[in-house]
């Protein structure tokens, strides 16, 4: 076991402090042999090499090493954490209020929850590197620092400055600060402002990208890290963006306003409340604003004002504002119509909004308060937005709409025109509840369309105006107006013979009407027209009934005209009008028909039927065939006879045909054409009164009477005498009596006697064709048929003259003769005069018979030629039957 060494004693030489090497337990030995030599051994005058030591190298390049890597993670930690910040960073907003709007902006109050969220952070370096560097740092101080916010998609616009006060935030990992301080917000660009406004309230804003850029002193701990620039780009989409509310309108009333009886306009008073869907808290100061429209050029006119109360905005709460619109006097660009329109600006606006569809109005701010900051009503002035106001329907707008004192005038032959309808037109109107505004009308004008069993019949003109005042009754507004001559254009034909068969025969029609109004009122707002109003109204119109028609009463029947085969009539009818409607009948012309065989027509000009009884003319065309004769012998005769009336088309000239036909019983006498027969014994004649309905000439008599199958006498007379519509005693007309005929008269003296008679009577119907002046004849033969002649009159050159109502033109004194003893009674004239107007007739007969001949001639070599002519004055002829009494 070697023995420890022992040290060399201490000499001038030896160190005064060792250093490690000369530990003999560190030392080793370089040689091959690896052989441990003692250092005493070694002389100074021959020292050996030794191993230096290295641990100051060792730190040294350790220090070196750490800086490096300071150095650069120094250069690599700002922009890792500028990433972290940027990615983990989250502030949660809790309530964000407007404390005060100020001159230069707004002072807004922001509350929220401010911490950093490693999780959020995708890339996992910088989110280590970021929680070592949050770590280090612990917490970070901001001086008051200002972000502009810019619109990159808004050419770059400046949309504000927001000065940030002094913030102390931890920022290590899920550490929470509790934020709670005043920022103040300056709006930046105003046209900026206001593009980003049109667009957020059009609804067109549908992606935004927002530009931050801030510069920010941070301090952490003792050590400064100077002014940072931070730049922050943010891009919304979707449901991101925030959208602009939708305002619902709420308590709209209307009102005048100004001194009682003189308004100065109205007064719209509504509430319009919307949903805060943020967590926002502010006041809006009052506001005034302008309500405009479009005028014919495009160009904004100013409607009207609106102001708004305080409003109170409250975080995620529905918002309700009082709003209250003046209108003043109505620009008159605005109520006049566009040119190449029949519109004006108005129009479109009061249309839209009675058809219950949402109009639109453009909104701009106003002449604001002057409480108001300057930098608000810029933004305002400078922004307008369409406004739309919800359509309200008016669905019970007119409750009743009816037609009085109607009457309908057909169209005139002469021209081409349609029927027309004059009625006063009563209209109630239910005003809205929430309107208070007094109306009045003086002209109202309509286009109508009418409709039967939902098919359009026709249309009414209405554009004409026409006279019309309003009476309030109750809450309602009746209008009335006198419509006169509106032109009624039937579109459908055969719905229009439907109507009338109703009418006829039916229970009455219901018409619809569709019509759109102009209405010129008086308002607080002024004069001015209201148009194409819409409205709809049921109009009944009442049946004819069978139990309300009378049958007419013909009076005063008259041949005007004849030919060789038909006849002309005229009459004067007392109808009655069971209806409410009167009528104007420029012209009316019907069929007359017979067991399906037409015999005539009848027609009417000029006529005037009202409600009630009626005395109108009529004419008759009758048509002397086989049929017609003898339909006319039975009617004189009293028998109960009955007539078709038809319509055709142009039995109302531009009028559809109304597709009539109906059988009526012919209008006769009350009593039997023969009312009364007296018997002459002792002169062996007899004389009857008659009654007719129509003048006509007696020709010839066979008659024959008989009592028990024994004949009692018999009348052969072959002169003519007149009849006179209503009673007429005959001539005395000589009676050959029977063998015993006496007899039975006796036996009957102081009794009655009832006969059989039989007569067949040839008559003659003739017209009254012209008046001729004749010199007074003589005076024996003057006093013969005075019932046919006028008074005299005194002509200067012929002296007393008697006009009598030719049978012919060129009448000579014999015809007069023929004339006056047609009428006269002959009984009382001599034979020789008897013999002289026999000779007469027979001249006259002769003569007639000569001018047939002619006639005929003529008519022969008329049908001959190949051009027709027309000539010769009017003439009338006779047309003869005969009829059993």
């Amino acid at each position: 076991m070697a023995s420890p060494q022992t040290s060399p004693a201490p000499s001038e030489r030896t160190p005064l402090l060792s250093g490690p090497e000369d530990d003999p337990r560190s030392s080793y030995s370089d040689h091959a042999n690896g052989d441990v030599h003692s250092p005493l051994s070694e002389s100074p005058q021959s020292p050996k090499p030794k191993k230096q030591r290295r641990w100051p190298s060792i730190i040294a390049l350790t220090i070196l090493c750490l800086v490096v890597v300071a150095v650069c993670f120094a250069l690599t930690l700002p922009s890792t954490i500028e990433e972290y910040a940027k990615e983990g960073v989250v502030f949660e907003p809790t309530n964000l209020s407007i404390d005060s709007f100020t001159s230069l902006g707004i002072r807004a109050r922001v509350q929220g929850d401010f911490y950093m969220d490693a999780s959020r952070v995708r890339n996992k370096a910088t989110r280590n590197l970021g929680r070592f560097g949050t770590w280090l740092a612990k917490e970070v101080k901001s001086e008051e620092s200002e972000v502009n916010v810019y619109l990159p998609a808004y050419d770059n616009v400046l949309l504000g400055t927001v000065t940030i006060p002094p913030v102390r935030l931890n920022i290590r990992n899920r550490r929470f600060n509790h934020l709670d301080f005043f920022a103040d917000l300056e709006p930046g660009d105003v046209d900026g402002i206001q593009r980003v406004a049109k667009d957020f309230l059009d609804r067109k804003l549908h992606e935004i990208t927002v530009n931050a850029i801030a510069t920010v002193s941070l301090q952490s701990g003792l050590i400064k890290l100077g002014k940072q620039t931070i730049s922050q780009t943010l891009q919304f989409k979707g449901q991101d963006v925030p959208a602009a509310p939708k305002p619902d309108i709420q308590q709209l009333r209307f009102a005048e306003y100004g001194m009682p009886g003189h308004p100065e306009g109205v007064k719209a008073m509504a509430i319009v409340s919307a949903m805060n869907q943020y967590p926002v808290k502010f006041d809006v100061p009052p506001l005034a604003f302008e309500v405009l429209l479009p005028d014919c050029s495009d160009n904004y006119l100013l409607f009207g004002t609106a102001k708004t109360d305080v409003i109170h905005i409250l975080p995620k709460q529905n918002i309700s504002a009082s709003v209250i619109g003046l209108v003043k006097q109505l620009p008159t660009s605005l109520t006049s119509v566009c040119p190449g329109s029949k519109s004006s600006p108005l129009d479109s606006l009061v249309a839209d909004y009675l058809a219950g569809r949402d109009t639109t109005v453009y909104i701009r701010g106003g002449q604001q308060d002057e409480n108001t900051p300057e930098w608000i009503g810029r933004i305002l002035q400078g922004t307008m937005v369409p406004f739309t106001l919800p359509g309200h329907p008016f669905d019970n707008l007119i409750k009743n709409f009816t037609l009085t004192d109607v009457h309908f005038a057909l169209p005139d032959p002469m021209t081409n025109s349609h029927p027309e309808i004059s009625a006063v037109v009563k209209v109630l109107i239910g005003l809205p509840a929430e309107m208070n505004v007094n109306l009045d009308v003086d002209r109202v004008r309509a286009d109508a369309d009418v409709f039967y069993k939902g098919e359009l019949l026709g249309n009414l003109d209405l554009s004409q105006w026409q006279a019309a005042n309003a009476t309030q009754v109750d809450d309602d507004l009746l209008i009335q107006s006198i419509v006169k001559d509106a032109p009624l254009d039937i579109k459908n034909q055969a719905l229009f013979s439907q109507v009338v068969q109703a009418l006829i025969f039916g229970k009455g029609a219901s018409l619809t009407v569709h019509a759109t109004v102009d209405v010129n009122t008086h308002t607080a707002l002024g004069e001015f027209v209201v148009r194409r109003i819409p409205a709809e109204g049921e109009i009944f119109i009442d049946p004819l009934r069978a139990g309300d028609f009378q049958m007419p009463e013909i009076k005063g029947m008259e041949v005007v005209a004849t030919s060789e085969t038909s006849l002309t009539l005229q009459a004067r009818v007392n109808v009655t009008n069971p209806t409410d409607y009167s009528a104007k009948i420029p012209y009316c012309k019907v069929s007359i028909w017979v067991n399906d065989t037409r015999v005539g027509y009848a027609w009417a000009t000029s006529q005037q039927i009202v409600p009630g009884p009626n005395n109108l003319t009529a004419n008759a065309s009758w048509e002397v065939g086989t049929i017609g004769r003898e339909w006319l012998s039975q009617y004189i005769s009293g028998y109960n006879t009955s007539l078709t009336i038809k319509t055709h088309a142009g039995s109302i000239p531009n009028f559809p045909d109304p597709g009539v036909e109906m059988t009526v019983p012919a209008p006769h006498m009350a009593s039997h054409p023969l009312r009364e027969a007296t018997m002459h014994i002792f002169s062996s004649t007899a004389t009857f009164i008659l009654v007719s309905p129509l003048a006509f000439y007696v020709t010839n008599i066979a008659a024959a009477a008989s009592y028990n199958g024994s004949e009692v006498g018999t009348i052969e007379w072959n002169y003519p005498f007149a009849i006179e519509p209503g009673e007429n005693l005959t001539p005395k007309l000589p009676v050959e009596w029977g063998g015993n005929a006496l007899g039975t008269i006796r036996d009957a003296l102081g009794g009655t006697l009832k006969l059989d008679a039989k007569a067949d009577v040839g008559i003659k119907i003739a017209c009254t064709s012209k008046h001729t002046k004749m010199k007074s004849l003589n005076p024996q033969l003057r006093k013969k048929g005075l019932q046919m002649v006028l008074e005299p009159t005194v002509d200067p050159a012929l002296g007393p003259v008697y006009t009598f109502e030719s049978i012919k033109p060129g009448m000579t004194n014999s015809d007069v003769a023929y004339r006056l003893y047609y009428a006269g009674e002959v009984s009382k004239w001599s034979a020789s005069r008897r013999k002289a107007i026999d000779k007469a007739a027979k001249k006259i007969k002769a003569r007639q018979e000569k001018e047939e001949r002619e006639r005929e001639r003529e008519r022969t070599r008329a049908t001959s030629a190949s051009a027709s002519s027309t000539s010769g004055s009017s003439s009338c002829s006779s047309s003869s039957g005969s009829g059993e009494e």
